[in-house]
């Protein structure tokens, strides 16, 4: 007789089990931008992401069990806004006869959580070759954005053509879509959104809590976009130019460089980012891993109004 296996969200009455496996340091498949910083961020304790699902807002959990042992978890969290989630625990503890087995069905949980709860954005980024990226992709996951984790200590970087850098403003918000709209291939805003108000939604600004953001302007006009944090002895950074604006993107570097002076830099680059790629790797920065962001977007179902004619019947003309 087999024991039962199913999935399910997280329940007080998996306590337990979750201590009992938490006993042995697996592998989180799920990347994060502050996992990142984080020497250990490839290794998580199953029992914190269970208390964090328990004393969090806005965190989810699900198991996958055979008996009462636990052979996966994953758990997912808001982005930007609560229409979009992003998963950040992604742990495959049943070892390679099942194959990934385990991964699709918690993706699978996960899909059917964020349908009820009406979220649109299913987010994940994975290791290029790590086996959660194929459950992913069977799960209906689509590859958004290939990236590349730039390190290193940085150069100042030679200046170029005059940019002015300022605070980001919150009015900066529409020129900041337009450079999204410029700087991100078509094909990745179809998955990660083509409306100001999906890319709002589906930003991840969890690892800049008390960073810094700028931009960059050029005639008056926004040109560029740059933010980061020092955490863990490293500093986070995004930088979001034109493809060939390699003066917007080495101002902010610039910048960057200014306020950390010789902390480590780190930052995860779209491969489509040329401009940034090429003043990081000028600056003395060396390429590292690579990764892959990929999106479920889940419809919301629309109702489709169709007129009806109503009347009064119309008797035939014979008599009684």
């Amino acid at each position: 007789m087999t024991s039962e296996r199913q999935s399910h969200a997280a329940r007080p009455a998996d306590l337990v089990a979750l201590v009992t496996f938490d006993d042995q340091v697996r592998e989180n498949q799920a990347v994060t931008i502050e996992g990142l910083a984080d020497a250990n961020q490839h290794k998580t304790r199953p029992l914190n992401a269970a208390l964090a699902q328990w004393l969090h807002l806005g965190r989810r959990m699900w198991i996958n069990v055979e008996g009462r042992e636990v052979r996966g978890i994953a758990t997912a969290r808001d982005l930007n806004a609560k229409s979009a989630w992003v998963i950040d625990t992604l742990i495959d503890a049943a070892g390679a006869d099942s194959g990934d087995e385990v991964l699709t069905d918690l993706l699978g949980q996960a899909i059917e959580a964020a349908a009820d709860t009406q979220v649109t954005h299913l987010l994940l980024r994975t290791a290029l070759d790590a086996p959660g990226r194929e459950a992913a992709t069977r799960a209906g996951f689509r590859p958004a954005l290939v990236e590349r984790l730039w390190r290193g200590r940085a150069a100042a970087p030679a200046a170029g053509e005059p940019r002015t850098v300022r605070a980001a403003a919150l009015e900066d918000e529409p020129a900041l879509f337009q450079l999204y709209s410029r700087a991100v291939p078509a094909e990745a805003r179809a998955q990660l959104g083509m409306t100001r108000e999906e890319w709002s939604a589906a930003r991840d600004r969890r690892w800049l809590r008390g960073g810094t953001e700028l931009v960059t302007e050029c005639d008056g006009l926004v040109a560029g976009f740059g933010a980061f944090h020092e955490q863990h002895g490293r500093v986070q950074l995004e930088i979001v130019s034109d493809a060939d604006d390699d003066a917007s993107a080495g101002a902010l570097l610039a910048a960057a460089v200014e306020r950390c002076g010789d902390t480590e830099l780190q930052a995860v680059v779209p491969r489509s980012a040329a401009s940034v790629e090429r003043v990081l790797a000028t600056a003395g920065l060396e390429p590292s891993d690579e990764y892959v962001r990929l999106c479920r977007r889940i419809a919301r179902p629309v109702l489709a109004e169709a007129p009806v004619r109503s009347g009064m019947p119309v008797p035939s003309g014979g008599g009684a």
